[in-house]
Order: structure tokens, then C-alpha cells, then sequence
């Protein structure tokens, strides 16, 4: 399902895929947005939707590690899936490389939600899941939401806010340390990002009462994208009243995805998150 560009960032040439021994097909460019679908297994009643973003530095998407493989292991717990592939700023030069994947993750939450009713799940359970610079994506979707119009037509009608979100091993400090993954925060805002805009994707400090409950994943030996991105944000969520939980695993470096062929406790993240879900009742 394509997604609308805007006037001032348009189609980019066209996509391009790279093949990974170990992360299989990834995106090096996105001409346009768009979602792909995964239905649920038809014996199980789905109540929710969770839309995938896939991570990659802002510069490429794991589109198989984070992205299917995610996917199918979420539809045979009886979810929709929408897996997003979305513009890569670290691929163009200012001024969209700032806005045009955030547009992009609003545009998906929006036309997911127009599309509960025919597939038969709630619109007010669908959650985000965003892995790595996909999680600080899935992170400026939660606390920079558009709400919807009643009175406009189109995606305008809908909200674009998650009702629920997942961040695993997440992006989401943008300071002038770079203290949260110097190689995202270069990609989305370049190297010497404006002071307004870093603290637009600074995101701990963006939470406020309205910003949806959020489980955060993380291993304590994250040597890429350190552990305090996802403290930090707990801890916002907490001063704000917002639910919270946070999972903290001893091992699993950066980069775990499913964690299938891993052993110990983070072997079962993924089983966590779906009964993190269906304890809210979804």
C-alpha cells in the first residue's frame, strides 16, 4: 500500500535492496513509502494491528531482520502486521531529510487506522514497533502525533498517535554529545543539526501525559545504541504518568531482532512483547 509523498519531498529514483549474510534484504533507498501487509492466521480473532519500522542508522532498513521476520512471528500471534518502508533522510540533503520519514510513520499510523474497521481490528489498538533508528521513528510518532480531523477527507480523518508503543534497543537522545547514536542523529539532521530541531527528536524530553504507554527493550551491553536512550525515556513516561515498562537484558549487544538464535532470557522478547500487548486486551 503506497503512501502520499507531499509537495515538497517527492518520489526518489527508485528502490534499491542490498543483500546481508547475517541481516538478509535490506533498503538502501525508498523511492516511495508504503506498507506491506501481513495477515493474521486465519484461525485466531485479531483484535490489534502493530505497525514494524525497521531500523538501520537512518541510512538503510533491515527489512528482513526487523521487518518480516518480526512480521511473521507477530501474525501467528493472531496481530496484523504492517511493515514500514519509509524515506531515508541520511539519502538526501536538507531540508527533508528532517521531516519526510517522520511524515512518512504519520501517513502509515493513519491509513492503518482507516483500515480497522474492513480488516476487522480496533482502532484504538494499534501499536508501533520500531527497532534501533526505526525505534526513534516509531518514538517521534508517539510524542509529535497529528490528530485527526473529523470534518477532512482521507488520512486527514484519522489520528495518527499509537495507541501502544514498542521501542527495541532504541534511538531516542539527540543531543550536541550525540550521546544517543551519533551515526542517526548525522543521517536525520546532518552535522551540525539546528538547535530546534534536535530538540523536536530529543525525544525523552518531548513525553508528555498525552504520549502512549511503551514497552522498551534493551541489553545491558548495547555497545551501539546504549542502554540510557531507553532509561531516559522511562523515565519521562513515569514523570508524566504515561504507563511504562522497561526490559533490561543482561546480554544481546545491539542488532538482536528476534533473538531466535540467541539463548538466555532475551531468546523470549518477542513472546514478552505479544503478552505485554494482550494484557492491555488486545
Amino acid at each position: 500500500m503506497s503512501l502520499p509523498t507531499g509537495e515538497n519531498c517527492p518520489a526518489m529514483g527508485q528502490d534499491e535492496w542490498v543483500s546481508d549474510t547475517l541481516f538478509g534484504q535490506m533498503l538502501s533507498n525508498v523511492a516511495e513509502p508504503a506498507l506491506l501487509h501481513f495477515a493474521p492466521i486465519p484461525r485466531m480473532q485479531a483484535k490489534g494491528a502493530v505497525v514494524v519500522i525497521p531500523g538501520g542508522g537512518y541510512w538503510v532498513q533491515a527489512w528482513d531482520y526487523e521487518g518480516v521476520d518480526i512480521a511473521r512471528h507477530l501474525t501467528g500471534a493472531g496481530f496484523h502486521v504492517f511493515v514500514l518502508k519509509h524515506r531515508l533522510p541520511g539519502r538526501v540533503a536538507l531540508p527533508c531529510k528532517t521531516h519526510f520519514a517522520l511524515d512518512d510513520a504519520r501517513n502509515g499510523m493513519r491509513l492503518v487506522r482507516s483500515l480497522a474497521d474492513s480488516l476487522g481490528f480496533g482502532p484504538d489498538k494499534i501499536a508501533l514497533m520500531g527497532f534501533s533508528a526505526g525505534g526513534h521513528l516509531a518514538g517521534s510518532a508517539s510524542v509529535h502525533p497529528l490528530e485527526g480531523d473529523g470534518s477532512a477527507n482521507g488520512l486527514a480523518r484519522h489520528s495518527s498517535r499509537p495507541d501502544a508503543s514498542i521501542l527495541v534497543y532504541p534511538v531516542l537522545s539527540m543531543d550536541p554529545d550525540k550521546s544517543g547514536h551519533s551515526g542517526s542523529q548525522d543521517n536525520l539532521l546532518g552535522k551540525q543539526p539546528d538547535a530546534e530541531l534536535m530538540a523536536y527528536y530529543n525525544i525523552p524530553t518531548q513525553v508528555n501525559a498525552t504520549t502512549p504507554p511503551a514497552l522498551l527493550v534493551h541489553a545491558a551491553d548495547d555497545q551501539g545504541v546504549p542502554v540510557h536512550n531507553s532509561i531516559r525515556y522511562v523515565e519521562a513516561l513515569v514523570q508524566h504518568g504515561v504507563p511504562a515498562d522497561l526490559r533490561i537484558y543482561a546480554a544481546g549487544g545491539h542488532g538482536f531482532g528476534s533473538a531466535n538464535d540467541l539463548v538466555g532470557p532475551i531468546h523470549t522478547w518477542l513472546e514478552d512483547a505479544v503478552a505485554w500487548l494482550k494484557n492491555q486486551g488486545w
